[in-house]
């Protein structure tokens, strides 16, 4: 499914630039994360969740790496699902945790969020053979 590619590239795009944002200027996605513990804040985050789990599932047999795609995305969807039951209290403690956290270990937080987003775009990319 091209679009499934298309979409999960984006968001993976997505990913690594917001790692990367977070690894140069943490105060900034410190402030970013905050604005999500919200009730849509929370919807949004299991949404977005949902979407890059589908994609990433639709898009793994045309991927150099099925497998990988395949449990990320299974990983995702399932993060998803599960993200509203949690409930908004324990969603903004989470929130709370992370951007209590000091500048060094948000930018080694955020180095998770760039290896993540890379890897699917590595898998995205056709390989040369």
């Amino acid at each position: 499914m091209p679009f499934a590619v298309e979409i999960s590239g984006f968001l993976a795009a997505f990913t690594v630039l917001i790692g990367v944002w977070g690894m140069l200027v943490p105060s900034r996605i410190i402030a970013f994360a905050a604005r999500f513990g919200t009730t849509r804040g929370l919807w949004f985050a299991a949404g977005i969740r949902v979407v890059l789990g589908l994609a990433l599932w639709f898009a793994a047999p045309a991927s150099r790496a099925p497998l990988l795609l395949q449990v990320l995305g299974a990983i995702a969807l399932v993060a998803g699902v599960m993200l509203p039951f949690i409930g908004l209290e324990r969603f903004k403690a989470l929130i709370g945790w992370w951007t209590k956290l000091s500048p060094t270990a948000i930018r080694f937080s955020c180095v998770f969020s760039v290896a993540f987003g890379a890897a699917i775009l590595w898998a995205l990319v056709p390989s040369a053979t």
